[in-house]
């Protein structure tokens, strides 16, 4: 048995390598044509364009790899059955479901390896390729001016005409005419017989030698003036307008979802799904505190009570950093978004916090902060009614005017403890004063300052969903697309034993609708969870359990063969189609 697996194995290795490479390259290429532009006419040294042939070759075989997988796997079952070395195999009392069990292994393993290439080298090259294309796209182009075309200097600034270049290296020019349009308050036009074009020693900087001209001015602001300068010589000097590569250190580059680890994407997943839980709370807070002030009956949300996400990329980085000793990724907190113009916020993060009014903000003092805060602390532990308090800090800065005038005796009546009569403060020379408030009660919130809490907990809560569907679904992604390597055997396996004879054709036919079907869904899935209408384990894993059922179905009915093995090529299976297509259109015209 363990020589028919390695035959068995055997066959599978050739297609495997020769459709991995051939799909890749096929990829590469079309990545690569559409990345030509950026590449070409910057001065690019080879090492550089081999660093981005290279480091783009790692995210197109996550593409390719489980495509390989089924087209090896659909090539070596039907050359199998159409050399009658199934048949022999079964005479000989191996079963056809037997004949998968290597192949499930193989596929099993190559699942774990790519699990570990998309986590690990994927991310990697990913973020190496991010930074190299910052790194060029920062790279002008290599300067050239070509004659009789108006030519951009440095776009958007200046533009050069010249009758006639030399392209030697004396830069000798003709007829030469430019365009000023860097100030938008007025615009030059410089005009000269001939003159020469050099780089500065920096290589950066391009200098100009005019000879015999004159230079027009119009002001933009002031219609019908010209003014103009004849010269004999002149010399104009544009920064700037050739620069080299120069390349970013990847470490100190942001990453993105993609050139993150698992372990890397779960911690911000984590950290992103608290903020959602904290959004959704507040807007609970803010419900029942604008219910409350419409006098309407609400009961008050509960203490909040932060849960994990969890899922399949916690358990995975929970099992690698407990058993292979792989250092956890951490992830700073997201801030909270801050309300505008709120006049009293609790804290509903922490347990049991009690309501106190908001910390000016910056350019008020701190000593009224701790005054209001002394006010009320006192208040509370005399039970003193509001209104009724006047500051003591604000008492001995009090004094009386000296040699007051007589005043009557006022009739006997009863005043208010909250009518303090008005008197002179006089502050110490030379020292900062907070001001004095006659009332140590602040305004309860409001209805415009609850719903802006509200519309604050809605954009906060928006923010925190987006991003967590968008980490969930490359979470997700990078396992799907290792465990689509299992899939595609079970799918493949059944159909080539099905269609023996059905050649290349049936494995171009059969593996490129099956690759369309699972990479249609992926896309579809992956749009879907970002616009929050499906879950992101939805989004990534229906295209493997649909696959998943249709293979085992298959498998399922693998032992009962209804023909001969001569039969099964490439055109009855194109006749089971057609015939599958009209049994389904005769069912939808009889319903």
């Amino acid at each position: 048995m363990k020589i028919i697996n390695r035959y068995v194995l055997k066959e599978h290795v050739g297609p495997f390598v020769f459709a991995l490479s051939a799909l890749t390259s096929l990829l590469l290429l079309q990545y690569i044509a559409r990345k030509f532009g950026d590449l070409v006419g910057k001065g690019l040294s080879w090492q550089t364009i081999t660093e981005f042939f290279l480091l783009s070759i790692p995210f197109t075989v996550a593409m390719t790899l489980p495509m390989a997988v089924l087209v090896a796997v659909l090539y070596a079952f039907s050359r199998l059955a159409s050399e009658n070395e199934i048949t022999a195999m079964k005479a000989g009392g191996v079963s056809t479901r037997a004949l998968l069990k290597p192949a499930l292994i193989a596929a099993t393993l190559l699942a774990v390896f790519m699990l570990w290439f998309n986590d690990q080298l994927l991310s990697r090259a990913n973020h190496e390729l991010a930074t190299l294309q910052i790194a060029i796209l920062r790279t002008k182009p290599t300067f050239a001016l070509k004659p009789q075309v108006i030519n951009a200097v440095k776009e958007s600034q200046l533009y050069l005409r010249a009758d006639r270049i030399d392209q030697d290296e004396s830069g000798r020019m003709g007829g030469v005419t430019i365009y000023d349009v860097s100030d938008p308050m007025r615009r030059r036009s410089i005009y000269a017989d001939s003159g020469t074009l050099r780089f500065a020693p920096n290589k950066k900087d391009l200098v100009l030698h005019l000879y015999k001209g004159m230079m027009m001015t119009a002001p933009s602001a002031q219609h019908g003036q010209l003014e103009r300068i004849y010269y004999n010589q002149d010399e104009l000097k544009v920064r700037e307008v050739a620069n080299s590569f120069q390349s970013i250190n990847a470490d100190t580059a942001s990453k993105g979802e993609r050139e993150m680890t698992v372990c890397e994407m779960q911690a911000e997943l984590e950290s992103r799904h608290a903020s959602f839980q904290r959004a959704y709370h507040d807007s609970l807070v803010a419900a029942w505190q604008m219910a409350t002030s419409k006098g309407r009956k609400a009961v008050k949300p509960s203490d909040l009570h932060i849960k994990k996400a969890g899922g399949i990329g916690a358990l995975y980085c929970t099992f690698i950093t407990r058993y292979l000793k792989v250092p956890a990724a951490q992830a700073a907190e997201v801030p909270r978004m801050p309300a505008f113009a709120r006049t009293t916020r609790q804290d509903s993060t922490k347990k049991g916090a009690a309501k106190t009014p908001a910390k000016p903000q910056a350019g008020k003092s701190d000593s009224v902060w701790a005054l209001v805060n002394g006010i009320l602390k006192k208040m509370a532990r005399d039970k003193v009614p509001p209104g009724a308090y006047l500051p003591e800090t604000a008492a001995k800065t009090v004094a009386v005017p000296a040699n007051p005038a007589p005043a009557a005796a006022p009739p006997p009546l009863r005043v208010a403890p909250a009518a303090v009569p008005t008197a002179t403060v006089v502050p110490p020379p030379g020292a900062r004063t907070a001001p004095v408030y006659p009332s140590a009660t602040l305004p309860g919130p409001d209805v415009s300052s609850i719903n802006i809490e509200l519309s604050d907990a809605k954009l906060r809560l928006e923010d925190a969903r987006h991003w967590s569907n968008r980490y969930g679904v490359e979470i997700q992604k990078k396992f799907s697309l290792a465990f689509a390597c299992i899939v595609f055997v079970l799918v493949g396996a059944p159909i080539a034993l099905r269609f023996p004879r059905g050649g290349v054709g049936l494995v171009m036919g059969v593996g490129f609708s099956v690759f369309a079907i699972y990479y249609v869904g992926l896309i579809g899935g992956e749009s879907l969870a970002n616009n929050n209408i499906i879950s992101p384990f939805w989004a990534m894993w229906i295209d493997n359990i649909v696959f998943l059922v249709v293979g085992l179905v298959l498998i399922s009915r693998m032992g009962h063969e209804r023909g001969t093995s001569r039969g099964g090529g490439f055109g009855e299976f194109m006749d089971a189609t057609r015939a599958w297509f009209a049994r389904v259109r005769g069912a939808e015209v009889s319903a």
